[in-house]
């Protein structure tokens, strides 16, 4: 499976399998957003918890088990991703449930802190927790009256917790007194369910969700007391000043809590429009007309067309498209043959629906019909550090984000210039230099390249899927570090 559908991560817990036939738990994961869902069973009735937008896969698990959709569940409004609660709750019959304070467009049961919702031979209770957002809740599974998971939503990662800015606007509140809000939450609410209860969190390593989450998929109360800095003994005051000391969102997140809490297009009619082949003539039309060409190839040693962005399918794509571009932004699609329609999914997924298509043939037909293509210079390391004994005519540009910098350190001299600020620094980099342009992986710093490309910058040098990582290692340079 593509490593953004939303696959099954595990097929029962540990502790579903010492439970017997009571429950049944299946994490599913897509990657490219940090994103956790789960499926939960008892006796033949299932509950959904926080499902994305292309609901199919969790339809076919049901019908695999026999079971019957009963709940479709959202810890709370979403900023991340557009959930599919509504589609899924259609097509099955499901009820859709919130947790207490939260406000929405189309009809859902709105939880009591503490409610018990039938599942089975189970229960799902309800645990507001606010300070995410307003609604925040946790759902806990409780079988032969005991408490054994709890699915956290954005309220609790591994070693971390949801940011406490996104729902300023829309409740009200300071970012501090959400922060306040979710000090207290965690300490009244989660840390005193019992150390052997298992967590299961809404996001994981890569979501913007939370500043630093941890690697993992599945952890313990008790171990996030020992790991977890939010749950150590600190002050309210410190919890607010460390919690609320996190870059500022992605623009799409705001839209995206708007389309959550109204209802989205429903997602098959919306990928039908969507999910158009355009021919050359065509898509040569939308271009001139001021559509965003958006190349999301892996490899393009052979070019790229003019104009275009390149953000790959190895990146997160969603997430740099979502923080790059508005909302409204109309895009046209460059892909590899066969990934046309995974591309426009994960657009969807965050609710970037004005999309005019994509280029039948790709690439390829764009160059037999003589479009004008644009290169990008892809070298191998040793190229790619030489200044050729003149250093005063190269500049080193580092486009990760800034914890990345203090983490890893940098090239010696480097701009420390993060992807999404390049368009907002220019000033700052030369035209009558060589730029050597990095990242991690060399996904960002293709995209860089592609958006100086568009600025008149051309005197640029990449490295082919590597990184600082690579160039410390191959080349064995000492990094400078980064306070």
């Amino acid at each position: 499976m593509n490593a953004c559908t939303a696959t099954p991560a595990y097929v029962n817990t540990q502790k579903a399998q010492q439970s017997g036939e009571n429950f049944f738990i299946q994490q599913f994961q897509v990657s490219c957003l940090g994103q956790f869902s789960y499926y939960i069973e008892s006796n033949n009735e299932a509950a959904i918890i926080d499902p994305m937008r292309d609901y199919e896969d969790y339809i076919k698990f049901s019908e695999s088990r026999n079971s019957v959709i009963k709940y479709v569940i959202l810890t709370h409004l979403h900023a991340d991703f557009v959930a599919g609660h509504l589609d899924l709750a259609k097509i099955t019959g499901a009820q859709i449930v919130l947790g207490p304070q939260a406000v929405t467009q189309y009809q859902a049961k709105i939880a009591q802190d503490e409610e018990l919702l039938p599942l089975g031979r189970a229960y799902l209770r309800v645990v507001h927790t606010p300070g995410h957002t307003l609604e925040s809740s946790c759902f806990v599974l409780v079988v032969d009256d005991k408490d054994h998971v709890v699915f956290s939503g954005d309220s609790l990662f591994l070693e971390e917790v949801g940011r406490p800015d996104l729902a300023s606007k829309s409740s009200g509140l300071t970012t501090h007194q959400l922060a306040s809000l979710l000090y207290h939450s965690l300490r009244n609410k989660i840390m005193k369910l019992e150390d052997d209860v298992i967590l299961y969190p809404g996001h994981g390593a890569g979501s913007s969700c939370g500043k630093a989450i941890g690697a993992g998929t599945v952890s313990t109360i008790g171990e996030q007391k020992l790991k977890n800095w939010a749950l150590q003994n600190i002050t309210e005051e410190e919890f607010v000043k460390i919690s609320t000391d996190i870059p500022a969102p992605p623009q799409y997140f705001f839209h995206d809590v708007q389309l959550n809490r109204q209802g989205a297009n429903d997602l098959l009619n919306i990928k039908s429009k969507v999910t158009k082949p355009l021919s050359y003539q065509e898509f040569a039309q939308v271009a001139a007309d001021g559509a965003l060409i958006l190349d999301s190839r892996d490899v393009v040693n052979k070019g790229i067309i003019k104009g275009s962005i390149n953000i790959t399918q190895v990146a997160t794509l969603a997430s740099f498209v979502g923080i790059l571009f508005k909302p409204d932004q109309r895009i046209v699609i460059v892909a590899d043959e066969g990934k046309e329609e995974i591309t426009i999914i994960r657009l969807l997924r965050i609710g970037y629906e004005n999309i005019l298509g994509y280029l039948e043939g790709g690439f390829d037909n764009y160059v037999r019909n003589g479009g004008e293509v644009q290169q990008l210079n892809i070298v191998d390391l040793k190229d790619f550090l030489d200044t050729k004994d003149q250093p005063q005519n190269h500049v080193f540009i580092d486009c990760r984000n800034p914890p990345e910098f203090k983490t890893t350190g940098i090239v010696p001299g480097s701009l420390m210039i993060p992807l999404f600020q390049i368009e907002n620094q220019l000033d700052l980099i030369p035209k009558d230099k060589t730029l050597h342009i990095y990242c991690r992986s060399g996904a960002r710093a293709k995209t860089a390249a592609t958006i100086l490309l568009r600025h008149g910058y051309s005197d640029f040098v990449l490295i082919q899927n590597a990184g600082l990582e690579h160039i410390v290692k191959e080349h064995q340079i000492q990094v400078q570090k980064v306070e």
